[in-house]
């Protein structure tokens, strides 16, 4: 097995990574959303951090909007990403008092029912609001959760972000292929599989439209859903005006057209999902994560289009 190299740059991104994480959860919430607030125009207007990424996918999503409404648009993004990193290395830490005043709103009505049914329970999200802190809702309730995550390049903040991510109970299962027998024995009795499924799948994906651009999904949490036959919620946690959240998730059904073969079933599924979340970036579009490279492989996408 490799061993990653620990460069200065990794040990530098280390840094700050503590320094926030002991600095943020001393903040009281306002504090921490003013300052969040100003790291946001500086990201937009002095250290323009994938700025060409996120107007290139504001103007593939919304190609109908004047260029003013964009921009004032990746404005309101770049806020929100500050705010929504802060509360990341804040959240985990916080009392459970103080974490309780985060969170504004809870309909859960939907995740007890699918509980209930001894199956395991399969939650999908996509990166739209603050997608992390529904994770540590779910350790603190004492809900049996594990999410699946990539290792980051750099060691030292993997393990760093590890350890938070976990601070509470949330178990993280690693992203991969060869993992996929260890995940597929964590989805059974009242065990909850945490995915976020919005990420650019390259080749290998199911083709469905988001924002009417065509775009490669993972085939993985619909795969493991019709294999196991267990319930699907798909989840969101939006940020009020005042940096508190509401927390919702909803039951998708996994009916399908008769006659289709699985993967047929598998597109035509992510389809509706995608479509649901698409429906709810449409209301709060600051809230989506546009600086990820969601449409990144356009080559394919030309070639699709050619043969609809």
């Amino acid at each position: 097995m490799s061993v990653t190299k620990i460069t200065s740059e990794y040990r530098f991104e280390y840094s700050v990574l503590s320094l926030l994480n002991q600095l943020l959860p001393r903040l009281s919430h306002l504090n921490r959303r003013r300052i969040a607030t100003i790291l946001g125009y500086v990201l937009f207007y002095i250290i323009p951090y994938r700025k060409k990424v996120v107007v290139e996918n504001l103007a593939k999503a919304f190609p109908d909007k004047p260029p003013g409404w964009r921009r004032k648009l990746a404005k309101q993004s770049y806020i929100h990403f500050a705010r929504f990193h802060f509360d990341i290395f804040s959240n985990y830490q916080l009392s459970e008092q103080r974490f309780k005043r985060m969170v504004r709103r809870i309909d859960n009505a939907h995740l007890d029912n699918a509980i209930r049914q001894g199956k395991g329970v399969l939650i999908i999200l996509f990166h739209f609001g603050n997608w992390e802190l529904i994770a540590d809702w779910l350790a603190r309730n004492h809900y049996n959760v594990a999410a699946i995550a990539a290792r980051l390049a750099n060691p030292l903040a993997d393990r760093l972000v590890t350890e938070i991510r976990t601070k509470n109970g949330l178990k993280i299962l690693p992203k991969g292929r060869r993992h996929t027998v260890k995940t597929y024995r964590f989805l059974k009795n009242d065990q909850l599989l945490y995915m976020v499924a919005d990420q650019n799948a390259g080749k290998q994906g199911a083709w469905v439209r988001f924002f009417d651009q065509w775009s490669s999904s993972f085939r993985g949490p619909m795969l493991f859903a019709l294999r196991k036959k267990c319930p699907v919620l798909l989840a969101s946690c939006l940020m009020d005006e005042k940096g508190r959240y509401d927390i919702r998730f909803d039951k998708f059904p996994l009916e399908t057209p008769a006659g289709l073969p699985e993967d047929k079933k598998i597109e035509f599924l992510i389809q509706s999902y995608t479509r649901y979340f698409e429906e709810l970036i449409r209301q709060k579009p600051e809230q989506y994560y546009w600086i990820h490279r969601r449409w990144k492989s356009k080559i394919l996408q030309s070639l699709i289009k050619e043969i609809v």
